[in-house]
């Protein structure tokens, strides 16, 4: 009898090691196999630079096709040497949900000789730096959320420097001749 009793307690040993082992190997199981899920919604970019939509952060050509010209000496509409007058550039952030850097490069008569304007001067409703044709400015989430845009003038003239600029009368100066702005944005990584 004593014999069948070792036998039992080391089958009830055998059996409990068993159980013990197989709820540890259950509940590691259970923990190995956890999922998670995160989700997020993506910023919205859309950033309108007069009227155009810019939607990438690539360069993309501006066309300037109202300038304020001061008339004095020559016809309403049209431009001669000596000529001055004044580019708004409007920067609407309204629906980006990011701040950014935008960057204007301007190619006038300084940087392209064949160009007809030169940029005298660059004024902004905020404070933009410039390194060599290129104007840098930020803006902040904090100034998309209350709804603010950048206006940016670029005064002009056309200097002929005394000499005669050739130009055809039955073509009208197109705004690629003039002068050329182009746009670029990135998103503010600090």
């Amino acid at each position: 009898m004593r014999k069948y009793k070792n036998i039992i307690i080391a089958l009830l040993i055998v059996i409990t090691c068993f159980l013990y082992l197989s709820t540890k190997t259950t509940y590691t199981a259970y923990e190995s196999e956890t999922e998670t899920s995160v989700e997020g919604e993506v910023a919205d970019w859309k950033i309108k630079v007069n009227n155009t939509l810019v939607t990438s952060n690539t360069a993309q050509q501006i066309t300037i096709d109202t300038i304020d010209w001061d008339e004095n000496h020559t016809k309403e509409g049209t431009i001669s040497p000596g000529t001055s007058g004044v580019i708004t550039i409007s920067i609407d952030p309204t629906t980006t949900q990011v701040a950014f850097d935008y960057y204007l490069e301007i190619i006038d008569q300084t940087v392209d000789e064949n160009k007809l304007l030169t940029i005298t001067k660059v004024e902004s409703s905020s404070n933009i730096t410039k390194e060599e044709n290129t104007y840098h400015g930020t803006m902040t989430l904090q100034d998309i959320k209350n709804k603010k845009k950048e206006q940016i003038k670029l005064y002009a003239t056309w200097d002929d420097h005394g000499e005669d600029v050739m130009v055809n009368p039955n073509e009208d100066p197109q705004p690629s001749d003039l002068l050329e702005v182009n746009f670029k944005a990135a998103q503010k990584k600090k």
